[in-house]
C-alpha cells in the first residue's frame, strides 16, 4: 500500500474531516449550551440516583428510546457535578458504574453510525425497533430513561401516556425517565402559536439548519409532522399517566431549553423575525474566533395576545442584551450602561462573573484571551441566564420534564 493508498483510506473513514463548531449537528451551541443544559437539568436527580445505587452496591442501566446515533449516551456520561476545582474526577457516572446501555431506534441508518461509535463498548447495544411497540417486560428493568431532543414530538400524547405507563409498571422505585418535546411557544415558530390547547397541535418539521443558509435551494426536503407542546399539554399527559399507572410516577422537573438559540432561529423557516443567533452563539464558543458582540443583541418582536410567552421572551432578551452590551463596555473599558428597572438575580450573577473574566483576560499576555476566554464564558452566562429566567412554558426549542417512579 502506498502513501497515498493510506491517506485515501483515512479519508473514506470519515475521522480524518476537518472539525468545526461552527456548523453541523454536533455544533459548538449542541455540545456546550444544549447537551451541558439537559445534563445541568438532570444532574440533581441523577446524584441522587447514584448514590443510592451505590451504597446497594449496584451499578446503572440506561434505556435510550429513540437513540440516533447513541447521543444519550454521551450526554450522560459526561455530566460533572458541581465540585471543586481541585478535583480531577467529577464525572457524575464513573466509567465502572455503568453496567448496560441499550439504544432503541427505528432508522438503521443512524444505528450503523451508532454501532461505529461504540461497537467496541461490551455493554453498549443497539436495536432496530419502534419504542412504543417494546415489551419493557421482556428483560431486567432499567434505572435511567431517555427521550432526548424532541424524540417524543413523534408520538400522539395517548401513546406517551402509554409509554410512561409501561416504564413506570416495569421499572424500580428511584427510576428516572427524561423527555424533550419541541416547546409550542418557541419564538422560532411564533407563527405557529395558537390558543387552542384543546386539540394537539403538529408543525410540519423539516431538517433544512443542515444545509448552512442555502435550505430554500433545496425544494425536495423531506417534512414531517412533529408534536409542539406547552406546560398544560405535559400536566395533561402527566396527570393522565399518574392516574393510569396508580399514582407510582411524580414530574419533578418541567423546564425550557434553547431559547432564541435553536437550530431554526437561522433559518427563520417559521419566523421571518429570527435572527441568526445561533451561528452567532457558536462564535462565541469557537477559539481563536473573536465575535461582533452588538451582532448578537436580540430584537424580540411580540405577537398580540399572547402576553405570558411575550414576557418571558422580552424579559429574556433584554436580560441578554444587557449582558452583552455591559461585556462589550469592559472590553472597551467604556461606560458602562445604565442599569436595568429590575436586575434579576441570574444577571446579577451573569455580571458578576464577567467582570472577572475580563479582569483576568486583560493581564494575560499569551494569545488571543478574548477569543479564548471571554467569549465561551460570556456564552456560558448567557446560557446560565436562560436556565436562571425559563418557566417552563413551553418557550424554547425543547420543553424538559424529568419524572421519578415512586413505588
Amino acid at each position: 500500500m502506498t502513501k497515498v493508498d493510506a491517506y485515501n483510506e483515512a479519508l473514506k473513514s470519515g475521522h480524518y474531516q476537518k472539525l468545526t463548531g461552527l456548523l453541523g449537528k454536533y455544533d459548538n451551541v449542541r455540545r456546550f449550551w444544549e447537551d451541558e443544559e439537559l445534563g445541568l437539568y438532570l444532574r440533581p436527580y441523577l446524584e441522587r440516583l447514584v448514590a443510592q445505587k451505590t451504597e446497594r452496591s449496584q451499578k446503572l442501566r440506561l434505556l435510550d428510546l429513540g437513540c440516533g446515533s447513541g447521543d444519550g449516551l454521551g450526554i450522560v456520561t459526561n455530566i460533572t457535578s458541581n465540585s471543586s476545582i481541585s478535583e480531577p474526577n467529577t464525572i457524575v457516572i464513573p466509567p465502572d458504574m455503568l453496567e448496560f446501555y441499550q439504544g432503541i431506534d427505528i432508522n438503521e441508518g443512524l444505528l450503523r453510525q451508532a454501532r461505529a461509535i461504540y461497537g467496541d463498548k461490551q455493554n453498549v447495544v443497539f436495536v432496530k425497533s419502534d419504542f412504543n411497540d417494546y415489551d419493557f417486560s421482556s428483560e431486567e428493568p432499567y434505572d435511567l430513561y431517555l427521550a432526548n431532543y424532541g424524540t417524543l414530538s413523534h408520538n400522539t400524547d395517548e401513546q406517551t401516556v402509554e409509554l410512561l405507563n409501561n416504564i413506570a409498571k416495569h421499572s424500580q422505585d428511584g427510576a428516572l425517565i427524561m423527555i424533550d418535546w419541541l416547546g409550542r411557544f418557541s419564538y422560532e415558530w411564533q407563527t405557529l402559536w395558537t390558543k387552542d390547547l384543546d386539540n394537539n397541535q403538529w408543525m410540519d418539521y423539516a431538517i433544512s439548519y443542515i444545509y448552512s443558509g442555502d435550505w430554500v435551494k433545496q425544494p425536495e426536503l423531506t417534512y414531517f409532522p412533529l408534536r409542539i407542546v406547552g406546560s398544560q399539554e405535559v400536566l395533561h399527559i402527566y396527570r393522565q399517566a399518574k392516574r393510569k399507572v396508580g399514582g407510582s410516577i411524580v414530574l419533578r422537573k418541567l423546564t425550557d431549553r434553547s431559547s432564541f438559540v435553536g437550530r431554526h432561529m437561522d433559518t427563520a423557516k417559521y419566523n421571518p423575525h429570527c435572527q441568526p443567533l445561533r451561528r452567532l452563539v457558536n462564535s462565541l464558543f469557537e477559539p481563536n474566533l473573536c465575535t461582533n458582540l452588538d451582532d448578537i443583541l436580540i430584537f424580540y418582536v411580540p405577537r398580540d395576545g399572547f402576553p405570558e410567552a411575550n414576557n418571558y421572551h422580552q424579559r429574556l432578551a433584554d436580560c441578554w442584551n444587557y449582558l452583552v452590551t455591559y461585556t462589550k463596555a469592559l472590553l472597551e473599558g467604556s461606560e458602562l450602561p445604565e442599569a436595568l428597572d429590575e436586575t434579576p438575580l441570574p444577571l446579577r450573577r451573569a455580571l458578576s462573573v464577567m467582570r472577572k473574566v475580563v479582569r483576568v483576560a486583560s493581564r494575560l499576555g499569551i494569545g488571543n484571551p478574548r477569543a479564548s476566554l471571554v467569549e465561551p464564558q460570556l456564552g456560558y452566562c448567557l446560557r446560565e441566564l436562560e436556565m436562571g429566567l425559563q418557566q417552563g412554558l413551553g418557550c424554547g426549542h425543547g420543553l424538559v420534564a424529568v419524572f421519578e417512579v415512586v413505588k
